[in-house]
């Protein structure tokens, strides 16, 4: 049988910065054959460029919790 690999569905949050800005953070939940077997983060920094001006920094974290069930 063939194996299943799956994107739970997404969860949101934000980050607020003491200045009252807001940036977005996502995380999705990997399964492999319907079970949890890592996570995807996406997520932005807010930062400042070599010309002094404000940017956005996207970053993406990836974590797995261990090896596949059955060893896969």
């Amino acid at each position: 049988m063939a194996d299943v690999w799956e994107f739970k569905a997404p969860i949101d949050s934000t980050m607020d910065y003491s200045d009252g800005t807001i940036v977005p953070h996502r995380n999705q939940v990997v399964l492999f054959n319907g079970v949890p077997i890592g996570e995807v983060e996406i997520h932005m920094h807010r930062r400042t460029g070599k010309d002094k001006v404000t940017d956005v920094s996207f970053g993406i974290t990836t974590i797995v919790y261990g090896p596949a069930p059955g060893g896969a």
